[in-house]
């Protein structure tokens, strides 16, 4: 049952590449900011991007606005590698502290 549920909702197709990029246009549908780079995209002009390199950024409308509000103080940044089957994938993640020090 865990696998049809995944299957239905998570995986969105066979191939994780494609499943990828409809999870990208699931997610613009819902007004959520996101950047979407493949393996055969071209890097962004002046970026230095590896041109073999997958990137994926996603931020929410809450986090959009918890930047805003709290991205004048400290910005932190956390990489973690090998979070999934696949080798030497990073995954970042970056936090604002609010006034009383708290991350959100």
């Amino acid at each position: 049952m865990a696998r049809i549920i995944e299957e239905e909702e998570i995986r969105l197709h066979e191939e994780d590449a494609i499943s990828s990029k409809l999870w990208m246009h699931r997610l613009q549908a819902d007004e959520i900011h996101t950047f979407y780079k493949d393996k055969t995209d071209p890097s962004p002009f002046g970026s230095s991007l590896d041109e073999g390199a997958f990137v994926m950024c996603i931020q929410t409308p809450s986090q959009v606005d918890a930047f805003r509000r709290l991205g004048g103080g400290f910005i932190g940044i956390d990489a973690t590698h090998n979070i999934t089957q696949y080798a030497d994938f990073l995954l970042f993640t970056i936090v604002a502290r609010d006034r009383w020090s708290h991350g959100t």
